[in-house]
């Protein structure tokens, strides 16, 4: 029943390994077989060759090696294991033919983006750590009906998900009008060979996170299996590329789900009708659960339009941003003081302004809960960021009496009001709050008058956080916070949040933290008692290594909160700077994720350090 699936598999493997070959010569013969070969923007030169094997790879010639390689894990016999080795090796040649089709960049016509660069993974490795980005969807091939495709990926995008196209379904969406993009962490690769950008960007994932060195196959594939959430859609027929394509997918541990009457394999291999019935199937097959928050809008809401920018020119309207006068502030009160649901908005609403217009904005939700404490309140107002910009068609920037907000154009013509945005903030901090918050209120203002008034109350609670905040040192408290939100990546890395230092990543601080442990007392975040000082200058404590020790299960044995040089804080991957030390100056250099050069004083740039 499989065996002529397998075969096809095996024929796959190396018809992929044969136009690896041919791209290969011919690079070779255009320019000498010791010219230089790798992806653009990344410090693991071919990704999945780095972390299946131990060929390291500068040059056209290192090249033939990898394929020499792959040519021994393609078996006759049609059996099972040999069609998954297939697959490996149908992986290993597709990344040395996406390697040598980016000498000169992008090979692809828009929107195509090609191969993904490091500094794209890292910036949404705090993403897919926190939970915000609970997997991964791969949709490749063509679909029977482009608008049920289209609703595949609109739905993964309102869950959350980073999605990955490869095929003729890419320009499929985009004449659906899927918005595609980073900004929308929705990426069309190219044609179908390009889903190997997709893969290797999974391998990044755990060499970035993971801690696994070059050449750990076993480790690399457990970390695949185990860590990485993600499985593929398969549209349409399957040929034999195809098919040795979804064995590579299927060698990794992911779970390949496909519209046709394939033979299934379970857990592996699964056939489902494209739709709801797919994306369930996909995400229970790889343990992808959500809590969604739906919220009654006329807009599309999720993770996956939080990078989305509106430009002046799709703008209807804007708010603060040095343009108009605008705040927003969040306050706890007693539960007989807030009537839970209660939405007031006063002033001129979004249809009453004329495209490109610009109104004064005061936002102010209030709180109750039992659990509830003032502390929080800086916590709940920061997530306002995160909610607004959700919003398909809403865009947020800074905060408190910074803050600037767009909306667009074509979410007002969808209907979108500030009653709307005032449902946006009520559903997901009750939802994401529901520990500690049992009733939300918001109340809009854009009347100049009334924005003015309630600015100097807003700015005076302002005040009163930042004369709290510095009160609050390490000295001052007893114990700290844990963030082990990463170890979904990176298994062994523990952060130690004090109110004088944020979690590795920068997006938690000591009150996040305080507040994580109220709303979920078994999540990541757990109090850790300071004990015994071992060394205050280097900033070691007897509780806080015990915890680090434990936690991080024997591999990191103290731990120096204050200290670079001795035993510092471990790293995942997530952070925003590397600091090196310049020894010819007795000091060090940092050098920022956005920097992609390599010319620092230390010679290397941020993907190599």
């Amino acid at each position: 029943m499989h065996a002529p699936l397998y075969s096809a598999c095996l024929r796959g493997a190396g018809s992929v390994i044969g136009l690896a070959r041919m791209s290969l010569d011919a690079a070779a013969y255009r320019r000498g077989k010791d010219a230089p070969v790798a992806y653009p923007e990344t410090a693991y030169e071919l990704p999945v060759v780095f972390g299946l094997t131990d060929i390291p790879v500068s040059t056209l010639s290192d090249t033939g090696k990898v394929l020499d390689l792959a040519g021994t894990l393609v078996r006759a016999f049609a059996s099972l294991e040999n069609a998954l080795d297939a697959g490996a090796a149908t992986l290993l040649a597709a990344d040395v033919i996406g390697a040598l089709s980016h000498e000169n960049g992008n090979p692809f016509m828009p929107p195509a983006t090609g191969f993904v660069p490091d500094a794209i993974l890292r910036k949404l490795g705090i993403y897919l750590v926190d939970g915000s980005v609970p997997g991964v969807a791969v949709v490749i091939g063509k679909a029977a009906d482009p608008a049920t495709a289209a609703a595949m990926v609109r739905q993964f995008q309102e869950i959350g998900l980073l999605v990955f196209l490869a095929g003729d379904v890419v320009p499929q969406l985009d004449a659906q009008g899927v918005k595609l993009g980073e900004d929308f962490k929705t990426f069309p690769l190219g044609p179908l060979p390009a889903v190997i950008h997709a893969v290797n960007f999974a391998v990044r994932a755990g060499l970035t996170f993971g801690g696994i060195g070059r050449g750990q196959k076993t480790a690399m594939l457990s970390y695949l299996g185990n860590r990485v959430r993600a499985f593929v859609c398969a549209l349409g027929p399957l040929d034999d590329i195809a098919l040795a394509i979804a064995a590579g997918a299927m060698k990794a541990g992911l779970t390949v789900l496909s519209d046709q009457p394939v033979p299934e394999i379970p857990g592996l291999l699964l056939s489902r009708p494209p739709g709801e019935e797919m994306v369930r199937a996909g995400m229970e097959a790889r343990g992808i659960k959500v809590k969604m928050v739906k919220v009654p809008i006329p807009i599309a809401f999720g993770p996956a339009f939080e990078g989305e920018r509106i430009r002046k020119a799709d703008t209807h309207v804007e708010f603060g941003g040095g343009r108009s006068v605008a705040y927003e502030l969040v306050r706890s009160a007693p539960p007989d003081e807030v009537q839970d649901r209660e939405i007031v908005v006063d002033g001129p609403d979004l249809r009453g302004v004329p495209k490109g217009g610009v109104l004064p904005l005061g936002i102010v939700v209030r709180v109750a809960g039992a659990r509830m404490q003032h502390d929080f309140e800086s916590v709940l107002e920061r997530r306002i960021h995160r909610i607004v910009n959700y919003g398909e068609g809403t865009m947020h920037v800074a905060q408190r009496d910074t803050t600037w907000i767009r909306v667009s154009t074509e979410a007002v013509e969808k209907g979108f009001s500030l009653a709307d945005l005032g449902m946006m903030l009520y559903a997901k901090l009750h939802g994401d709050f529901g520990n500690i918050v049992d009733k939300v209120s918001v109340s809009i203002t854009t009347r100049e008058e009334e924005v003015q008034a309630g600015l100097a109350g807003a700015r005076a609670a302002y005040a009163e956080r930042d004369a709290r905040a510095r009160t609050l040192t390490d000295d001052a408290v007893s114990e700290f916070y844990s963030c082990t939100l990463c170890q979904s990546f990176a298994p062994n890395h523990v952060c130690i949040v004090s109110p004088e230092r944020l979690g590795l990543c920068g997006a938690i601080n000591w009150l996040d933290g305080k507040a994580g442990f109220e709303i979920t007392p078994t999540g990541p975040n757990q109090p850790v008692r300071k004990g015994a000082v071992r060394d205050a200058v280097k900033g070691s404590f007897d509780g806080v290594n015990a915890f680090v020790r434990e936690h991080s299960r024997n591999t990191v044995a103290e731990m120096n909160l204050y200290s670079i040089m001795e035993s510092p804080m471990t790293s995942c991957g997530c952070f925003e700077c590397v600091l090196a030390v310049i020894p010819e100056a007795n000091g060090v250099m940092a050098v920022n994720r956005e920097f992609t050069g390599q010319e620092t004083p230390c010679g290397m740039g941020f993907s190599t350090l």
